[in-house]
């Protein structure tokens, strides 16, 4: 992956939320599909502690450290914790954005020989600074794909939202 690529494609979500989540009430954002599975608001808290705690801190330790170990974080174990649906949407949603600015503009600043540093991240394995922008991509994706499922559900409450964070799940 090229890391033009990679920002381009973390530049997505953060505009996404705030367009998306915007005009929404509180029972709606605070609303979790059957199972016990991320509310929208929970999603936005997720991703913000990942991108402070997670990447920004991998992305530093890789750069910063030869072959680091870097940690794993426990989403729904955070959720739990932290109390997510208890928080409020437009601060959450105000961190992720700053986080995201912060780590587009470090990723502006990196040199081509960087990418091929390397650590080892807690239960996937070895990763380089290119695998990690994979991984952050995907899970972007991956939460651009339940957020808008549990919008659609919003809009139509017989349709059931397919998410796949569960706070039940480790």
């Amino acid at each position: 992956m090229k890391i033009a690529d990679a920002s381009t494609a973390l530049s997505v979500l953060p505009e996404l939320l705030q367009t998306r989540l915007g005009g929404l009430g509180d029972a709606e954002i605070r609303m979790r599909p059957a199972g016990d599975y991320f509310s929208l608001l929970e999603q936005v808290c997720h991703l913000r502690d990942i991108e402070v705690e997670g990447y920004s801190r991998r992305l530093a330790l890789l750069l910063e450290q030869d072959r680091p170990g870097l940690p794993d974080l426990d989403g729904a174990s955070l959720a739990r914790e932290r109390r997510y649906n208890g928080q409020e949407l437009a601060p959450a949603l105000a961190a992720f954005v700053v986080a995201r600015e912060a780590n587009l503009t470090r990723l502006k600043t990196l040199q081509q020989d960087q990418l091929s540093r390397s650590g080892h991240l807690e239960k996937v394995g070895e990763v380089t600074v290119v695998r990690l922008l994979e991984l952050w991509v995907a899970h972007d994706r991956e939460h651009m794909q339940e957020i808008e499922s549990l919008l659609a559900s919003l809009r139509d409450p017989t349709r059931e939202p397919k998410p796949s964070r569960s706070l039940a799940r480790p």
